[in-house]
């Protein structure tokens, strides 16, 4: 195998193992937080009280997604940074023991205050998607970077694919209910820190360093110039790019955040069902970025296929609160899981041409970051609106974030690619 082709191979099975447990967590995590959220302390309470909540079990659950997104959007720039200085392996090695760590948490705690806890210091350490990303645009030239992170991508949706299941069949299963009946453990979060160890060993066994020891000290003798985000900004187009990237994952992330919630509402669905739901959203996402990606990005322009990817989302966000059960339901996802896809790859892509290759993993680490900020705004605005005014409203306005991104797409200017190291002043 080549070398290149191999180091794709460990960057994509890392990333695959990790986001198993992130898939495992993803639907269990809001009905999980809403149960203990059913029993508030005494500062849960006055909370609930002062906002005058409809469902204080959604507003906790939102509460749950942004306090790991609010530290990841903190810590995302900076690891991304770290890694040009230090290199990738180190890096992305350091961030899936924290997530370890992170989900042994969850999986012995009883009381709200330690899922925040646990939550708080995932998102610290969880930076891991920006770092993998930078070494697999560390490898690929700057025409074949949408093709290389659909490979992200596709790892990504297989973990959803699988993770969501086994969440699902682990929380059901005899030993999963003996466990929680006997001792308060949950199998699931237990199997999701298992799994981030397991990627942990794989990137020390198989991952070899991708950034070149010159790029990294060019890297270190640049760092004095600024921040990633300042760095970025001051790129021609980039604010644009940063802007769809913000405004479509907070769309999205209301709908992440509150799904569980409003197939539980509507339909009556358990944790194993949703899971298998989430399920199919990972086959979605492994049949757009596994394979569909390298049609789309052969055969349509990468400004075009954001814009084609906003589209669908905005169009299909509003009707999940309406679709009946159980097919137009599960088929909603179709247009949502790709166009959320069509979108994240054909703007990262269009931002990683902006950017010299020992500034990527800043630039991915600032892409996160600001995708972060959207994983605060979207589960916080979604889950306060959906406790206040029901889930229709908070689909509503899923939509309008995601078509607010619309005329930023358009007024991105044209560009070339920037290929080369550049100099120090």
């Amino acid at each position: 195998m080549q070398a290149t082709k191999r180091i794709q191979m460990a960057v994509f099975l890392t990333v695959f193992v990790d986001l198993l447990g992130f898939g495992i967590l993803i639907p269990i995590l809001p009905l999980y937080a809403q149960s203990l959220a059913a029993h508030p302390s005494a500062w849960m309470s006055r909370v609930n009280g002062f906002l005058n909540l409809q469902s204080p079990g959604a507003f906790w659950v939102g509460v749950a997604f942004v306090s790991f997104s609010l530290m990841q959007f903190l810590a995302a720039p900076v690891l991304g940074r770290l890694s040009d200085l230090v290199g990738r392996r180190p890096v992305l090695w350091v961030s899936l023991m924290g997530s370890a760590v992170g989900y042994t948490m969850l999986a012995v705690t009883h009381r709200f205050e330690w899922v925040l806890a646990a939550r708080i210091l995932d998102g610290i350490t969880g930076g891991n998607i920006s770092v993998a990303q930078a070494a697999m645009a560390d490898i690929s030239k700057p025409e074949e970077r949408s093709k290389t992170l659909g490979m992200i991508g596709a790892a990504f949706g297989l973990g959803f694919v699988v993770g969501p299941f086994l969440g699902g069949v682990l929380s059901d299963c005899s030993l999963g209910r003996s466990l929680l009946a006997n001792h308060g453990w949950y199998l699931p979060f237990m199997a999701a820190a298992a799994l981030s160890l397991l990627a942990s060993i794989l990137v020390l066994a198989w991952l070899p360093e991708t950034l070149p020891p010159e790029a990294r000290t060019h890297a270190r003798r640049v760092e004095r110039r600024g921040h990633a985000l300042a760095r970025a900004l001051k790129r021609n187009g980039m604010p644009m790019l940063l802007g769809v990237a913000l405004l479509s994952m907070s769309g999205f992330a209301m709908m992440e955040g509150t799904y569980s919630l409003l197939a539980d509402k509507r339909f009556g669905l358990q944790q194993h069902e949703v899971g298998y739901l989430f399920g199919f959203v990972g086959i979605l996402i492994v049949i757009y970025q596994g394979g569909l990606v390298r049609l789309v990005a052969k055969r349509v322009p990468e400004r075009v296929a954001q814009m084609l990817g906003l589209l669908l989302m905005a169009a299909f966000l509003p009707l999940l609160a309406y679709a009946p059960w159980k097919w137009p339901f599960v088929l909603v996802m179709v247009p949502l899981a790709w166009g959320s896809g069509m979108n994240n790859t054909a703007n990262a892509a269009l931002a990683s041409q902006l950017t010299p290759p020992d500034e990527q993993g800043g630039l991915f680490g600032v892409i996160n970051a600001v995708q972060g900020v959207g994983r605060i705004l979207g589960p916080a605005l979604g889950a306060f609106v959906f406790a206040r005014w029901g889930y229709a409203a908070s689909y509503w306005v899923a939509a309008a974030a995601v078509g607010l991104g619309i005329p930023l797409a358009l007024a991105l200017p044209r560009h070339e690619p920037v290929v080369e190291l550049e100099e120090t002043p």
